[in-house]
């Protein structure tokens, strides 16, 4: 180790994970997948391996400049990993809490193989992730200690700014360090490729458009001239787990993407340009044979449902949204959706409407609502609908059982508003999948 200008480098190394270890053993999140040094607080932030991993995979290397990639809030390190595996690529992480850093360091080793050359070359630093020039030195310096003359340059910056657990407004301020400064800190260590600098911001998914807006203008400062790209991604839980801005050699042609995520790997991803929906009031119950379809949220935030519908709605179909906001955004169509693999993973429910409810299922009404939905050919129901939700799981658990013996197709039921000259009456609707 070495100190320059307050920093000081971490070599990943046996002895490093050794004391790493007696800190906390590291420990796989799931089957099959790496084992890491985390504390508590450190893997409740820390990106999930397949997140990190399917974004390195989605990473060309062709358009990175020769050089390292950097992350200049490394954390557990689990996303720098994943970039250097992917791509093949030296890391250096920047870390100001020495005990994370060790951690950071020492997942590097432990996730490295010894016949990787590039891995020779990865490092983290203890120090502050804005001070470009003292952290570069610090890295070169450690380098040629270890017997590398090498000077590479960064070909490429990841910022994870860090957000306080119980963070209210959900705005910049709230991140350490600032994207200001570190964009402004880097600009000039940043390598060009093919269309400018290649630079990913992962933010919070909870930002609006005004403080969107400021992201850019941080941008536009630091590196006029740069395209960017906004991605929404979800894993299904019915909200926006992760938002990104990708920069430069990383930007798309067009201006937003959404990404759905399974498990393991990207189900779904649809790019284009945002456009607004209009909501349709309905002031009669729907139809029966029209089909109702519940999109990702994730969707209708990244403003890209309009591109989805032209490649999912049959040509001469006839469509409204009912609901954009929530979890639960709501499509009524005449026609069933087109089949694509690529896109349905945007589809959280589908189906023909078969029945009408005027009240919400209640324990005291179980077998009645079974018994309604099984007439109507379905043999499991999920409920899409709001209702309490202390008593929401004890009513679907025992709809489950109700319905077990009846064999039939699956289906859900949502709730709908009607808005009537006494107000807004909702209604639920039972769909056969």
């Amino acid at each position: 180790m070495t100190d320059s200008g307050g920093h000081t480098a971490l070599n990943p190394s046996e002895g490093i994970a050794k004391e790493a270890n007696k800190r906390v053993e590291a420990s796989s999140a799931g089957r099959g997948e790496p084992a890491f040094h985390m504390t508590g607080d450190m893997r409740r932030l820390s990106t999930p391996w397949f997140v990190a991993l399917a974004r390195a995979e989605r990473i060309d290397g062709d358009s990175l400049p020769a050089g390292v990639i950097l992350d200049a809030a490394a954390g557990s390190g689990v996303q720098l990993i994943a970039y250097g595996r992917e791509l093949e690529r030296p890391v250096l992480g920047i870390e100001k809490d020495g005990n994370i850093a060790v951690l950071c360091a020492a997942n590097m080793h432990i996730n490295s193989k010894d016949d990787e050359l590039q891995r020779t070359m990865d490092r983290v630093v203890i120090g502050d992730g804005t001070d470009s020039d003292g952290a570069i030195t610090e890295y070169w310096n450690s380098l040629r200690e270890a017997g590398t003359r090498a000077h590479p340059p960064i070909a490429m910056l990841h910022l994870d700014p860090a957000r306080p657990i119980d963070a209210q407004n959900h705005d910049i301020s709230e991140m350490e360090p600032s994207v200001a400064s570190v964009l402004q800190g880097w600009v000039d260590q940043l390598q060009i490729g093919p269309n400018g600098p290649a630079v990913l911001l992962d933010l919070s998914p909870r930002l609006g458009e005004d403080q969107r807006g400021l992201i850019e203008a941080n941008v536009r400062m630091a590196l006029p001239g740069s395209e960017f790209t906004w991605e929404w991604l979800s894993q299904g839980g019915g909200r926006v787990d992760r938002l990104s801005l990708w920069i430069g050699s990383l930007a798309s042609e067009v201006s937003h993407r959404c990404v759905r995520m399974g498990r393991k790997n990207v189900i779904a991803e649809i790019e284009g340009n945002p456009v607004n929906s209009e909501i349709v009031v309905m002031n009669e119950p729907p139809p029966y044979g029209a089909h109702l379809t519940i999109v990702d949220p994730a969707l209708v935030q990244s403003g890209l449902q309009e591109s989805w519908l032209e490649q999912v709605m049959r040509e001469d179909s006839g469509y409204s949204w009912l609901r954009l906001e929530g979890r639960r955004p709501i499509l009524i169509h005449t026609d069933p959706l087109i089949e694509d693999d690529d896109l349905e993973g945007f589809v959280v429910a589908t189906g023909e409407i078969v029945q009408h409810r005027l009240r919400p299922p209640e324990l005291h009404t179980i077998d009645q609502v079974a018994s309604s939905v099984a007439k109507n050919g379905i043999g499991k129901i999920t409920l899409r609908c709001s209702l309490d939700p202390e008593v929401h799981p004890t009513i679907q658990r025992r709809l489950d059982r109700e319905l077990k013996p009846i064999e039939g197709s699956k289906g859900f039921m949502v709730d709908i508003g009607l808005e009537r000259s006494s107000g807004t009456q909702s209604l639920y609707v039972v769909c056969k999948e």
